[in-house]
C-alpha cells in the first residue's frame, strides 16, 4: 500500500520525466502520419473581436485581467505552446519550454528552462502575457504579476477541458474565429471516432502501460486520465479501473495484471526502454491473454506526445489509441508489436 501510494504521487512526475526523456532518446520511426479519420469540412465564424481589458478566472481559480491583447507571449508548458501556435499566434511568441518541440517552429524560440522555469529569462522576454501549467512556481507567478504582467493557468483535467482552454486562448489572443473553428474541428474528429467505434463488437480489457522502472510492478493510466477517456470512447475496457482505487496512475503489482488478464497491453513506454519482448520476459507475464496472443503494442514518440499533451493534437492520440484497439475499423497504427 505504501508503495502504491508513493507511486500514484509521483505520477505527474513520471510523465514530466518522459516529456523530458523524449528530448534526450532518438524517436523510434514511425511507419506512418495518418490524416484525421474524419476530415471536418470548413466552418466560418464572425464572433468579432476580443474586448481589452478582458478579465477571466483560469484554471487555477484566478482572477486574471489582459489589459491589451497581447504581442509577446511566453508559454510555459508543451500542452500550450501546441494551442498557442494551432491558433495562428506562433510569430508572438517570444519563450518556451525546453521541452516544447512541436510544432518544429518551436525549437527556435528562445528558451525559459525546464523543470524550473529561469524567472530571469521571462522577464527578459519582456511578455505581455505567460501561460502556464498546474504547478507553475507561486513565487515566479508573484514577481511576474509585480510587474504587471499576467500569468493564466490552463489546466484540463478532461477534453471538454481542452476545447475550453483553445477557447480560452483564441480569446486573449484575439483570434476567436480561429479558436472556435478548431474546437468545434477537434469536437467532430472526437465524436466521429466514438461513433464509428460503436460498430465494433465486444470491450476488450486493455492495459495501458506508464512506467515499469520499479521491479514487480507497473504504473498504469487509471480512471480519470485523458488515456481512460481515450479508451472508453474506442469501445474499451481498461483492465485496471477495478484496482485503481481512486488513483488515476496506480501501481499495480505483476500478480495483480495476471488477475487482469488484459487482452490488449499498449506500451506508452516504450520510447524509454519497454518492448514486446521485455515484456513476455516478465516473470509470470507469458500467460497474460495480451502476451500468450501476442497484442502487445509499443507506442512511438509521436503517439506517446499525442496521448498526453492536453492540446490540439489530443484527438491524434484517441485516433492513434483507435486504430490500436479497433484496427479493423480505423486501419492499421503507428506502432510496433
Amino acid at each position: 500500500m505504501i508503495l502504491e501510494n508513493r507511486r500514484g504521487a509521483l505520477a505527474s512526475l513520471v510523465r514530466t520525466l518522459a516529456v523530458a526523456l523524449a528530448l534526450l532518446l532518438p524517436t523510434p520511426t514511425v511507419l506512418a502520419v495518418h490524416a484525421p479519420i474524419a476530415p471536418t469540412p470548413s466552418v466560418a465564424y464572425v464572433l468579432g473581436a476580443t474586448t481589452y481589458p478582458l478579465s477571466l478566472v483560469d484554471d487555477d481559480g484566478r482572477a486574471v485581467t489582459i489589459t491589451k491583447e497581447p504581442r509577446r507571449i511566453v508559454s510555459a508548458a508543451p500542452s500550450t505552446t501546441e494551442i498557442v501556435f494551432a491558433m495562428g499566434l506562433g510569430d508572438r511568441v517570444v519563450g518556451v519550454t525546453d521541452f516544447c518541440d512541436y510544432p518544429e517552429d518551436a525549437q527556435s524560440v528562445p528558451k525559459i528552462g525546464g523543470f524550473k522555469p529561469n524567472a530571469e529569462a521571462i522577464i527578459v522576454a519582456q511578455p505581455d502575457v505567460v501561460l502556464a501549467v498546474r504547478g507553475f512556481p507561486a513565487e515566479i507567478i508573484a514577481n511576474l504579476e509585480a510587474l504587471k504582467v499576467p500569468v493564466v493557468i490552463l489546466n484540463p483535467v478532461d477534453f471538454a477541458g481542452v476545447l475550453a482552454n483553445v477557447e480560452t486562448v483564441g480569446n486573449i489572443g484575439n483570434v476567436r474565429d480561429a479558436s472556435a473553428s478548431l474546437a468545434t474541428s477537434l469536437r467532430t474528429r472526437w465524436d466521429a471516432v466514438e461513433a464509428k467505434a460503436k460498430e465494433a463488437t465486444g470491450r476488450p480489457r486493455v492495459l495501458f502501460e506508464i512506467d515499469a522502472s520499479y521491479p514487480g510492478s507497473i504504473m498504469a493510466a487509471g480512471p480519470g486520465t485523458f488515456i481512460d477517456a481515450m479508451l472508453k470512447a474506442v469501445g474499451a475496457e481498461n483492465a485496471v479501473e477495478t484496482v485503481a482505487r481512486g488513483m488515476q496512475y496506480p501501481s499495480v503489482s505483476d500478480e495483480a495484471v495476471l488477475g487482469l488478464a488484459p487482452e490488449l497491453v499498449i506500451l506508452g513506454d516504450a520510447p524509454y526502454g519497454q518492448s514486446a519482448e521485455a515484456v513476455a520476459g516478465r516473470p509470470g507475464w507469458d500467460v497474460v491473454p495480451a502476451v500468450r496472443d501476442g497484442r502487445v503494442v509499443a507506442l512511438s514518440q509521436r503517439e506517446v506526445d499525442v496521448t498526453s499533451r492536453p492540446g490540439p493534437r489530443i484527438v491524434d492520440g484517441l485516433e492513434a489509441v483507435a486504430r490500436v484497439v479497433r484496427p479493423e475499423l480505423f486501419g492499421p497504427s503507428d506502432t510496433k508489436r
